[in-house]
């Protein structure tokens, strides 16, 4: 193959990759959880693009949620994490949280987190 082909073949994967990327984005979009964020339903996807973690509840896909977004309301003390909440959640736990808050329930099976 010459130099020229390969180049041009490198520059049009470069294109397919952002046009395919910008789509799911544009599909997909992506509401980052935080204090004032009000949310109740059950995980029911994962997509992991570019090194973020985004989840469908409900089974409505319509929608992306980003949980590393979420902090605790202005004027509260922040509060430890040990982990990301993106990798802590999985497909089927259940998710409360009230607006205004800094609290995140999540029950998985019979265990309740906060």
């Amino acid at each position: 193959m010459s130099t020229k082909l390969i180049l041009a073949l490198g520059v049009v994967a470069l294109l397919a990759y952002v046009a395919v990327s910008y789509g799911l984005k544009q599909r997909f979009p992506r509401v980052e959880v935080a204090a004032d964020t009000a949310l109740k339903g059950r995980v029911s996807g994962v997509v992991h693009m570019q090194g973020s973690y985004s989840f469908f509840l409900n089974g409505q896909t319509t929608t992306r949620y980003d949980f590393d977004a979420f902090a605790p309301a202005p004027g509260q003390a922040p509060f430890r994490r040990d982990s990301s909440l993106n990798q802590y959640l999985h497909v089927g736990d259940s998710i409360n949280k009230r607006p205004h808050s800094g609290a995140l329930t999540v029950r998985r099976g019979q265990r309740l987190s906060r």
